[in-house]
């Protein structure tokens, strides 16, 4: 068995392993294994440690370097970035615009997202996440798209599937803006305004703004404001702030008002007030929030224990979560986020299909599909992504081509060490230079098919 694997006397110095016959058999695995590997039914694609999570990440940090403003994972243009992978499957088409006429803005306005900006960037063939972002940077159109100070929301999802005949990794790449405001723009100051009404015969006496009300959360980013006056003024004028920056003038000759700006509203906290103009007349200030994100669960942090009989189940979410439920077929149970972070699953016998959703307390809602974690058997820690990659890898052509590559190596490294201890390595050098280039060879046809496509 040693002359197998070290350079002894019994072998000449020569491992049987690095011989002759032994490589030319590598030589034919490899070519099987790459040429009918889907006969036998080896995928031909090896797991990818591409995830959306980590792409925003770094995507935020190109723009953190640059000054910009980081994005915001928004589910909405997740959503169109799902939608999009999956039509240039079904379609069977790599570009930015579709065969029957899909553009990147339809999958956009589908999914619900109103935008004044949008952009997209897609990629395939990749196999991490930062080899993907690094492409994107080194391409002047996609590199404008992460480093636009137009964006405020981003969206990423990553698929697998089979496009043109080959196995691959699609990543699309979604960018958007509800709102004409951009990184640099500045509003113009608004002089204060006092609230002591004037009362004049012939003029309006009060305003008020009766929807939305203080306190309010709105899942609708199109805010319809609505608002009343008192007095006996035929035509008047209101003018609506927004923080303080006027954001409308409306002519009106009725006691009721109301205004819809045709922007959506960015998401977060607003305060609004109402101004008869040329007067000092002005209502109360309403203070409402505008909340159309729902939390997303980060997939690489899910884990499923079975213990005692029961599955553990926890995760990370990009932001805080009010209700979560777990749908198991045709059952659900529900949990709120003050009960535990860790979920236990008391006699649970898991379906064809388990679905976690999260919603937050307007109702914002998303959801993920766990069966995986809840295979027959499996008691492992499935937050080990990296551990899973490897196994998943090994049953893939490209695994196999690693697997027999390393091998090579090590057994080379073995051997020039255990010559150089012996002292010769100087009359074996032609045959290890020669294993030494057959190796490379092999080495860069392998890690060829590590690049990718970013279009």
């Amino acid at each position: 068995m040693k002359e197998l694997f070290i350079p002894t006397k019994k072998n000449n110095y020569k491992p049987y392993l690095l011989r002759k016959l032994f490589l030319a058999s590598y030589t034919v695995i490899l070519v099987v294994v790459n040429t009918f590997g889907g006969v036998l039914g080896i995928s031909k694609i090896a797991a990818s440690d591409i995830n959306s999570a980590t792409l925003i990440s770094l995507t935020n940090q190109e723009r953190t370097v640059a000054g910009l403003n980081t994005l915001n994972n928004n589910s909405l243009l997740v959503s169109a970035a799902q939608a999009k992978a999956q039509n240039m499957f079904e379609q069977q088409y790599w570009d930015h615009f579709g065969p029957n006429g899909e553009t990147p803005w339809q999958f956009i306005t589908a999914s619900g997202y109103s935008y004044v900006y949008a952009g997209e960037n897609l990629a395939k063939g990749f196999r991490t996440s930062e080899g993907v972002v690094e492409a994107w940077m080194a391409s002047p159109t996609h590199r404008d798209n992460i480093l636009s100070k137009n964006y405020k929301d981003i969206g990423i999802a990553v698929v697998s599937g089979v496009l043109l005949g080959k196995e691959t990794i699609l990543v699309v790449q979604m960018f958007g803006n509800l709102t004409s405001e951009v990184q640099g723009s500045v509003s113009q100051p608004v002089a204060p305004v006092t609230k002591s009404p004037v009362i004049e015969s012939g003029q309006i006496k009060a305003i008020s703004i009766t929807h939305p009300k203080s306190g309010d959360v709105l899942r609708d980013p199109a805010v319809l404001i609505k608002g009343n006056v008192e007095g006996d003024k035929q035509k008047y004028t209101v003018e609506i702030y927004d923080l303080e920056n006027k954001i409308a003038n409306i002519e009106q000759g009725d006691k009721s008002w109301e205004y819809s700006s045709e922007e959506a509203w960015v998401e977060g906290g607003h305060k609004l007030e109402a101004k008869v103009k040329g007067t000092n007349i002005v209502s109360d200030a309403v203070s409402f929030t505008v909340d159309i994100t729902s939390p997303t669960i980060i997939r690489e942090s899910i884990k499923v224990v079975r213990e005692d009989g029961a599955f553990i189940l926890s995760f990370d979410a990009d932001e805080p979560w009010y209700e979560l439920k777990v749908i198991n077929g045709e059952e659900k149970t529900s949990f709120l986020a003050a009960e535990s972070k860790n979920i236990r699953l008391l006699d649970f016998n898991p379906s064809e299909k388990v679905i976690l959703q999260i919603s937050d307390e307007v109702g914002n809602t998303s959801e993920i599909d766990i069966t995986e974690y809840f295979m027959e058997g499996e008691t492992e820690d499935y937050s080990n992504f990296n551990l899973s990659i490897l196994i998943n890898s090994i049953k893939s052509t490209d695994g196999i081509n690693i697997i027999i590559v390393g091998f090579l190596l090590f057994l080379m490294f073995i051997e020039v060490f255990v010559l150089w201890r012996k002292g010769k390595l100087g009359r074996n050098i032609g045959d290890l230079f020669v294993i030494a280039l057959w190796v490379t060879i092999l080495t860069v046809g392998v890690f060829k098919g590590f690049g990718g496509i970013s279009s």
